[in-house]
C-alpha cells in the first residue's frame, strides 16, 4: 500500500548568477557506430567510463561501450532482440547494470568480458528506466507501473514499490530512496522498510527529471521543461530551494563532484555547466548540435557526458 505524506519544508527561489566559464580542456571522442546517439553514462569500477547506445529509430544496434581516460572507444553488442537501452551503472562485484525497455535487468561483468544471464523482472509490463546502487540492491525506476523496484543480489529477490510515476533516483547512505516525481512537481523519498511515501513540493512550476546527492547530503535535481532551472532540496529541514535558468538551456543529466559542487548536461544550449550552493552557474564552451545529455564525473573532478545528437563523449578537463 502507498502510504504518501507531504513535507511541508521552506519553498525558497533565488536567481541564478553566470559567471566566466570554469577553467580546464574540453575534448570530443567520437562513438564509432554511426547513428548509435550515446546516452546513459557511468563511472566504472575499472577507472573507465561506461555508456549505452543504439536505438531502432536510427536503426543502430544496442550497445554497451568502454571509453578509457585517454577517449579509446570499444563497444559491445548487447544481445536483447533490438530493445533500447536505458541506463547503466556500476555494481557489486565488477558488474555493470543496465535497464532498458523490456522487462529484465542486466548485468556485464567488465573482467570477465562476459553477460549475465538476463534477470527476469516479475511483471511483464514493467519498463525498467534509471538506476540507483546501494550495498547488493539494485534500484529502478518504472513508469509503466508507477513502482520503484529493489532487486536484491545475494538473494535474487525483487520488491515492488508503488509510488507517484517515477523519473529518476538515488539512494542515500542511510539506505532512503530518493527520487522524482515530475507530475506532480515534487521530489519524494521512500522509506523501505514501511513503503511510506513523503513528498516535498518544488515551487515555481518546476518539474524534477534528474536526481543527484552532493557530498553535504542535499539533493539536487534538474527540470528540464519550461520553467526551466535546477534545484536544490535540504533533507535535514526540507527546504526546497530552485535557481532558474530563464534561457531555457535544458538542464537534464545531473551528477555531484567531489568538491561539493554539482555538473549538469544542457541539452538546448550545447554544453555542461557546473553549479554551487549559493547559486553560481558557470557554463563550459557550447557544441552546436550536440545535445549533451547525461552526465557523469569522475573522481578525480572532470565531467563526462554523452552528446545524443553527434554520436560523441564531451569530457571536461579541469585544470
Amino acid at each position: 500500500m502507498l502510504t504518501a505524506a507531504v513535507a511541508t519544508g521552506l519553498a525558497l527561489s533565488l536567481a541564478t548568477t553566470a559567471l566566466a566559464a570554469p577553467v580546464g580542456t574540453l575534448k570530443q571522442f567520437k562513438v564509432p557506430t554511426t547513428n548509435s546517439e550515446p546516452r546513459a553514462i557511468t563511472n566504472g569500477s575499472d577507472g573507465n567510463r561506461w555508456l549505452t547506445e543504439g536505438t531502432d529509430f536510427t536503426n543502430a544496434p544496442p550497445k554497451i561501450a568502454r571509453i578509457t581516460p585517454a577517449g579509446a572507444v570499444t563497444e559491445i553488442p548487447v544481445d536483447c532482440n533490438g530493445c533500447i537501452l536505458t541506463d547503466i551503472i556500476q555494481g557489486p562485484d565488477n558488474v555493470l547494470y543496465l535497464t532498458s525497455n523490456d522487462p529484465f535487468l542486466g548485468g556485464y561483468n567488465w573482467q570477465t568480458g562476459t553477460f549475465l544471464a538476463p534477470i527476469t523482472i516479475p511483471n511483464s509490463g514493467a519498463v525498467a528506466g534509471d538506476l540507483a546502487v546501494h550495498g547488493n540492491e539494485i534500484w529502478f525506476t518504472d513508469f509503466n507501473n508507477d513502482s520503484l523496484w529493489r532487486y536484491n543480489i545475494s538473494s535474487g529477490q525483487f520488491t515492488q514499490f508503488p509510488v507517484p510515476e517515477p523519473g529518476d533516483v538515488i539512494v542515500d547512505s542511510s539506505g532512503g530512496v530518493w527520487f522524482t516525481a515530475d507530475l506532480d512537481g515534487s521530489v519524494d523519498r521512500l522509506n523501505p522498510a514501511t513503503g511510506a511515501v513523503q513528498a516535498f513540493p518544488v515551487p515555481d512550476g518546476l518539474s524534477p527529471r534528474q536526481i543527484t546527492i552532493a557530498t553535504d547530503g542535499q539533493i539536487w535535481f534538474t527540470s528540464r521543461f519550461t520553467p526551466q532551472g535546477v534545484g536544490r532540496l535540504n533533507p535535514a529541514t526540507g527546504v526546497v530551494t530552485t535557481f532558474l535558468t530563464p534561457s531555457n538551456p535544458g538542464p537534464e543529466g545531473i551528477d555531484a563532484s567531489p568538491n561539493g559542487t554539482v555538473w549538469f548536461a544542457q541539452n538546448a544550449a550545447g554544453n555542461i555547466a557546473n553549479i554551487n550552493n549559493a547559486g553560481v552557474i558557470t557554463e563550459t564552451k557550447a557544441i552546436k548540435g550536440s545535445q549533451p545529455l547525461q552526465i557523469t564525473v569522475a573522481a578525480n573532478g572532470d565531467p563526462w557526458f554523452t552528446m545524443l545528437a553527434a554520436d560523441k563523449i564531451g569530457a571536461f578537463l579541469l585544470r
